[in-house]
């Protein structure tokens, strides 16, 4: 069997005309059917997966009350619904071809609530400001009995939570990466939001550096960022990707960069890291240098420490900052967090790392531990699995849209990711799973807000096309973006992790609604 039976035809070499003009018809070929049904395989084994963080959660929940008659009894009935829950994902197991996209979604979101209630009731009890008591001569203690609990002599607030720091460190152990030599001069932190990565990347620079030199943002770069690169510092410049290819490669003084290698809107060419790397390899000063890196949009396609953090002079500082509710919880969508990671020369002495952990602590940039207990265990191969087959997806959607741009349905489209080298998951280059879409006649807002309400008014349940932002997640979703004074506008859609036959189902009731 092939690694992905889909690639038996390449999008691009699909008869789209006669697939989306042939009726009722889909066509099921075999190796169509050999597609879906291990997709639906994989989607049963990722069930499977998250019910056995679920039964880790509530070990926790009974070794922190082993005495306590109430939590024994609520432990017990979260166990009884658990256990039905891996009743139903069993039976699938031996049967993977009953476990349709709908099943699966019904399940999934009951297990991603007992994952929100266990997290939350792990944490509940926990002290912002716990400490540990030396009355008495037994120390062999409960995790959690009152005055007393697992989270000793921290400041939550501070970044002290046990939690958070295992989490922090087991995700970005993961999701990140590095050389031995990197990981020695580096600071790695899970943190309350994306944004909040930003701001504390922002601040840390700032506090450095002092401003001495100019600080160029790219042009293109999503608008909250820009807004709060404005906020936060002073007269910052954008400049086109070109722009500062030539900064760096001319050797100009320059005290930092903010990035992006994926396309927001409105589009804008996105930055080649590689070529940028290349230029800061041989870029020269006396002043500290920061680029900042958004790798939201790449992700885990990305591993740029592995890939340039070694080869960068001593005056720069590689810091990388990505949302963490996008790709990394397995589309539970259950908590905000981001991640920050950030390395040179000039953090290879401990007190300058410390000055990073000072600035999380004032900023209250820590991640919540209600926030991390309701999250599933990090797992690289389980989200490049999902992640691949959404990769898959927006292949066959970009493909789709191609056709649809030829048959005048579209008047053109955007990925979010251009095709490269430089970003592969799986051995396939990774373009993301979003696209930004324009038709013909549409200008504004509202046209592209109506077309979307009475398309997903209009849809059979079981497509669950979904009306909202964000991008990552099992569903298909489409939103309206614009430009800051509304007048360019578009269709965003995020392609979702449907089984392939669902997939050219969903696209062939898109195009009939062109």
């Amino acid at each position: 069997m092939n690694k992905d039976a889909a690639l038996t035809v390449a999008p691009n070499d699909w008869d789209w005309t006669g697939f989306l003009q042939n009726g009722s018809d889909i066509g099921v070929s075999a190796w169509m059917e050999e597609t879906e049904l291990r997709d639906r395989s994989g989607d049963v084994a990722e069930l499977r997966w998250l019910l056995r963080g679920i039964r880790d959660r509530l070990a926790l929940y009974r070794d922190a009350f082993p005495d306590h008659r109430f939590e024994r009894e609520l432990e017990a009935a979260f166990a009884r619904q658990a256990y039905g829950l891996e009743e139903r994902a069993q039976g699938y197991e031996g049967r993977p071809e009953t476990c349709d996209w709908d099943a699966y979604l019904t399940l999934k979101y009951e297990i991603r609530l007992l994952y929100k209630q266990l997290g939350a009731i792990v944490a509940g009890s926990d002290w912002q400001s716990p400490c540990k008591t030396w009355g008495g001569p037994d120390t062999d203690f409960a995790e959690e009995v009152g005055f007393v609990q697992e989270e000793q002599g921290t400041y939550e607030r501070g970044y002290g939570s046990e939690a958070v720091k295992a989490y922090e460190e087991a995700s970005l152990d993961a999701f990140y990466p590095m050389s031995g030599q990197t990981r020695e001069r580096s600071v790695r932190f899970l943190t309350t939001s994306g944004m909040k990565a930003l701001e504390l990347a922002l601040v840390a620079y700032k506090s450095t550096t002092r401003e001495a030199l100019p600080f160029y943002i790219q042009e293109g770069f999503y608008g909250e960022g820009i807004e709060l690169t404005n906020t936060l510092l002073n007269d910052p410049l954008e400049l086109d990707v070109a722009g500062l290819y030539a900064k760096v490669e001319a050797n100009a003084p320059v005290g930092g960069l903010l990035v992006d290698p994926g396309v927001c809107w409105p589009v804008r060419p996105a930055v080649d890291l590689a070529r940028l790397f290349e230029g800061l390899s041989r870029h020269r000063q006396e002043q500290p240098l920061y680029v900042i890196v958004d790798r939201t949009l790449t992700s885990v396609a990305n591993p740029l420490f592995a890939k340039y953090a070694d080869r960068l002079p001593s005056h720069v500082v590689l810091v990388s900052v990505e949302s963490g509710i996008k790709h990394m919880q397995y589309g539970f969508d259950l908590a905000n967090a981001g991640f920050l990671v950030a390395t040179g020369r000039a953090l290879e002495a401990a007190e300058r790392r410390e000055q990073w952990v000072t600035l999380l602590a004032l900023l209250d940039a820590g991640a919540d531990p209600v926030a991390v207990r309701q999250l599933p265990a990090p797992d690289l191969q389980r989200v490049i699995a999902r992640l691949s087959r959404l990769n898959r997806n927006a292949c066959w959607m970009d493909a789709f849209l191609g056709h649809a741009v030829r048959e005048e349905k579209v008047s053109v489209y955007f990925r979010s990711v251009d095709p490269s080298p430089d970003y592969k998951l799986d051995g396939r280059e990774w373009i993301g799973p979003l696209f930004y879409i324009q038709f013909p006649g549409y200008r504004s807002v509202a046209q592209y807000q109506s077309w979307i309400d009475s398309f997903v008014v209009s849809a059979p349940a079981e497509e669950h096309f979904v009306s909202g932002g964000s991008f990552g997640f099992d569903t298909f979703r489409m939103n309206v973006v614009s430009d800051a004074d509304g007048t360019e506008a578009a269709l965003r859609v995020s392609v979702g992790r449907d089984p392939f036959v669902r997939m050219l189902s969903k696209l062939r009731y898109m195009y009939g609604r062109m």
